[in-house]
């Protein structure tokens, strides 16, 4: 062998992101003047540079080469050893080139982001926020969301309060944010918070945001009441000064006229009286006739038959990777379903898309990496005819893996529909 290397025996420690000095001493082991390139063995090629790449010695000679090692600052990057080589490669007998080993060790590093969507919202009383939190460190940080206002004016409910992410992973969770009185009339108030993200080791991720607290009755409800109000008070003008005394004139002119009417009839009805007695006595004699059944409760109520009632029911599904299910609720017949709200959830934090549909429209599609859970609220009823169905479809890329539990094998997803269940109408 014509050649000898030597590498500090101690671990080098580096910082991604950093670089760090190996001192790699090449020794001339041979009779003759020989050229050699050195090359990295067990680390990308990108990480290392060598300085010179390549030396000439003479017989017996030795040279240190500095062996620059600067790993990237990324979450792929874990922490832990490393262990690598260094070949060195004579240029007049390759064959007889060595490698010798070494161990580099990467420091662990954190780095957690996030954002606050939207940073403002306007509302009555309360809103949601989102936060999306990204871990680009090389290790697992487990994160707590907390919140607060300088002024205690504000609740918050951060959604889930504790997680665990990865090196690398992502993660959306939801913040609720809800003043604690309605501001009845004047301007609208702003309402600053800040919300926290707090790793083990206290450090902490500060995002600000804003609850723009609207008045219950705004300005414009304000001019819109006033206008409504003095066109009431010139409508009771016209009736009390023109039309009220115009109808009680018109009112006592028909009194007259009908009591006038009235003793003409008494008169008639006198010279009338003895022949009536007469006629009343052979009628007396005369068979009754039937009357007429009266009418049935049905017909004198006018009910059409039609009744409601609060809906509540649940669709759970289980998905295979790769694959896509679905489950379905049919509302009976001579039903009508009218939905309110639902909720759709995501327990094990699974991949892939979820859909539903009502009487083979579809309602709305969410990724399910975006959320845990998820709820909407129509303003309008989401009607549902009788015969029709409302179905829950997964289409499951990969199953999540809950905190605390061992890996699931299948996509987990349910739907929570509520409303009211009535009868239709007949035609």
């Amino acid at each position: 062998m014509s050649v000898s290397l030597g590498l500090v025996d101690t671990p080098t420690v580096v910082v991604p992101g950093e670089s760090a000095d190996i001192p790699v001493t090449v020794r001339n082991s041979g009779d003759v003047v020989e050229a050699y390139d050195l090359a990295i063995v067990g680390m990308p090629d990108a990480w290392a540079t060598f300085d010179p790449p390549r030396v000439s010695l003479y017989p017996g000679a030795s040279q240190i080469v500095v062996l620059t090692v600067r790993p990237p600052r990324s979450a792929e990057v874990r922490a832990g050893e490393l262990p690598y080589g260094v070949r060195v490669v004579p240029s007049e007998a390759p064959q007889t080139a060595t490698v010798e080993e070494g161990v580099l060790t990467i420091a662990p590093f954190s780095e957690v982001t996030a954002e606050l969507r939207p940073q403002v919202r306007r509302a009555l009383l309360g809103a949601r926020y989102r936060l999306a939190v990204v871990n680009g460190g090389n290790v697992e940080e487990a994160l707590t969301v907390t919140a607060a206002d300088g002024a205690e004016q504000l609740r918050f409910a951060p959604r889930p309060r504790a997680t665990t992410l990865a090196a690398g992973e992502r993660y959306l969770a939801v913040l609720g944010v809800r003043a604690r009185r309605l501001l009845w009339r004047g301007a609208p108030r702003h309402l600053p918070f800040r919300a926290l993200l707090t790793d083990r080791a206290g450090r902490a991720v500060t995002l600000d945001g804003t609850l723009v607290q609207q008045p219950v009755l705004s300005g414009w409800l304000l001019r819109v009441l006033a206008l409504l109000l003095a066109l009431l008070l010139l409508l009771l003008a016209l009736w009390f000064g023109l039309l009220r005394p115009a109808v009680r004139s018109a009112a006592e002119e028909a009194v007259d006229d009908k009591v006038a009417q009235v003793a003409n009839e008494a008169e008639e009805a006198a010279s009338e009286a003895a022949g009536q007695a007469a006629r009343d006595a052979v009628a007396e004699e005369r068979a009754d006739t039937p009357t007429a059944p009266p009418p049935s409760p049905e017909a004198a109520s006018g009910s059409d038959g039609t009744g409601g009632g609060q809906f509540a029911t649940a669709l759970v599904l289980r998905t295979n990777p790769g694959s896509t299910a679905s489950r379905s609720y049919t509302v009976p017949r001579n039903r009508v379903l009218l939905i309110t709200d639902f909720l759709v959830d995501n327990p094990q934090g699974d991949t892939g898309t979820l859909t539903i549909t009502a009487d083979e429209v579809r309602v709305v599609t969410y990724g399910l990496e975006n959320f845990r859970n998820q709820d909407y609220h129509s303003v309008t009823p989401i009607r549902v005819p009788a015969g029709a169905r409302v179905t829950l479809t997964v289409g499951c890329r990969q199953p999540g893996t809950p905190v605390g539990a061992s890996a699931p094998r299948t996509c987990q997803e349910g739907l929570y529909l509520n409303g009211t269940l009535s009868r239709a109408a007949e035609d």
